[in-house]
């Protein structure tokens, strides 16, 4: 097992994150599921995540401007922010990385890939 991290999921599809959510708790890992990017930066008031797995389209606001926001937080200087995505080309591996995102992953994660994101390697996760 991983070192327990702390971690913040956050994405509109409530059973995705929610199944995300339980493999990491079963780990050892102190979890928090957002279901929109003002969810995500309302439960940041009292949690510092280690890392922070983002949805980059949701409908209140786009995981890119929810990385800037985050950013912006000194608290959270040394939080890992992980894009989830369907779109895995590099105009938008660029995009994310212009927001302010450290790795860029497609949807959906297997095991091994969200293993390796929380160990802070894998091979979707390079700095992107």
């Amino acid at each position: 097992m991983a070192q327990a991290k702390q971690i913040l999921l956050v994405d509109d599809q409530a059973d995705a994150i929610d199944a995300l959510a339980m493999l990491l708790e079963l780990d050892g890992h102190q979890v928090r599921t957002a279901y929109s990017g003002a969810g995500a930066l309302a439960i940041v008031d009292t949690f510092i995540p280690d890392l922070a797995l983002i949805d980059v389209s949701m409908p209140d606001m786009s995981g890119m401007d929810l990385a800037r926001l985050l950013r912006q937080n000194g608290a959270l200087a040394k939080t890992r922010l992980i894009a989830l995505t369907g779109y895995t080309d590099e105009a938008n591996r660029q995009k994310t990385s212009a927001a302010g995102f450290d790795g860029h992953v497609a949807k959906p994660l297997s095991a091994e890939q969200l293993a390796g994101i929380v160990a802070g390697a894998g091979d979707d996760v390079a700095a992107t």
